[in-house]
């Protein structure tokens, strides 16, 4: 029996392992070579491209859900997933199904072969999801972009409208270790005839390339907005929330906020709480993390389920040369079982909301 023969779900999951989410290659000729082969069906999508530091998930969410009730057929694509890489290509909110999230990563794995450079795991899963969102005749297309913007596989789609959320100092290795770096790779989702929302500061707008209209926002909701007013489509957006921001499950609230930027912003926006339950992987600003949380929340310390997480015990060190103590916890159950009823706030990675999600038994954590 072949292996195409054997070709499921579980085959598609064990190829992407192979390829390594954390592997980054930047640049657009491996993706750009990869749709040549599969027909280029990117091009047959109407699109609206979501870039910036934070807030891209959240505009995707809330843009999704307006479209999708003025009655398009919306695809939908963001990253990173919380439980299952099917969340991150949604059509009319709902993930793909495994059976043909697993045909699409054949052909593309097929395709892979003829390649003289093999694509990122990132590269599959943009390919797999326009040529998913072509081939199901989608309306309008909603597309997060992954890393940057310039070099970011999701670039290879001309979009109608593009939204560059917030600015912040963000992976840094890769996209520049000052603002007006940044700023010109995130940028690069632009095109002449695109028209541009945007949340950045008006100094930081001349590294926006000419565009058919630039307009401001301040939020999410603003953002979805305007984006639906630029698509020319009478459509409003509701209070819609994705999982794992600013989430209540009773007394405990998990949000995916990993970087001090996305930090500061949600704890200015809660009711200070009483426990946080914190967590980060390496290559985030620790002490800077640590130094926002409110001094009078008791801090448990907790690895996210990654290997590229920072342990607990190097959090709650890094706590005390701040001057505060903190507890290491071996799992995040222990840590939500330490909290009680007390108001608690589950925060610094998407792995760790992810487990607390698994632990508390919320919708969509036992998708895999």
């Amino acid at each position: 029996m072949n292996r195409r023969e054997n070709w499921d779900y579980q085959s598609a999951l064990a190829w992407l392992d192979e390829l390594g989410e954390t592997q980054v290659k930047p640049g657009l000729a491996r993706i750009r070579a990869l749709m040549a082969t599969l027909g280029d069906p990117q091009q047959q999508l109407r699109a609206v491209i979501i870039g910036g530091t934070n807030g891209k998930g959240t505009t995707c969410w809330l843009l999704e859900d307006a479209l999708c009730r003025a009655g398009f057929r919306v695809g939908c694509a963001t990253s990173p997933h919380l439980h299952s890489v099917r969340e991150r290509l949604r059509l009319d909110r709902s993930p793909v199904s495994e059976a043909e999230f697993a045909a699409l990563a054949d052909v593309v794995r097929r395709a892979c072969r003829k390649m003289a450079e093999h694509p990122s795991y990132f590269e599959v899963l943009t390919s797999i999801t326009l040529a998913w969102f072509a081939r199901r005749e989608a309306d309008i297309v909603v597309l997060e972009v992954g890393l940057g913007g310039e070099l970011d596989a999701m670039n290879i789609v001309d979009a109608e409208v593009a939204v560059l959320t917030t600015l912040a100092l963000e992976h840094t290795d890769w996209l520049g270790d000052n603002l007006e770096a940044i700023a010109r790779t995130k940028a690069g989702i632009v095109r002449p005839g695109t028209h541009v929302i945007t949340g950045w500061p008006p100094e930081f707008h001349r590294f926006i390339p000419p565009c058919a209209s630039l307009a401001n926002g301040a939020s999410a909701r603003e953002w979805a907005a305007l984006a639906l007013e630029r698509l020319g489509i009478a459509g409003e957006v509701g209070k819609t929330q994705p999982p794992g921001r600013r989430e209540q499950a009773g007394n405990i609230m998990l949000d995916c906020a990993h970087n001090p930027h996305a930090l500061s912003w949600l704890l200015a926006r809660i009711a200070e709480p009483a426990v946080v339950v914190f967590g980060c992987l390496h290559d985030k600003p620790l002490a800077k993390m640590l130094a926002l949380l409110p001094l009078g929340a008791e801090l448990l310390a907790c690895a996210p389920d990654s290997p590229r997480a920072r342990s607990a015990a190097v959090v709650v060190a890094a706590a005390r040369k701040l001057g505060r103590r903190g507890r290491a916890c071996d799992s995040v159950a222990e840590a939500l079982e330490l909290a009680g009823e007390r108001p608690t706030l589950v925060v610094g990675s998407s792995y760790l909301v992810a487990e607390a999600r698994r632990d508390l038994g919320l919708p969509g954590s036992d998708e895999s």
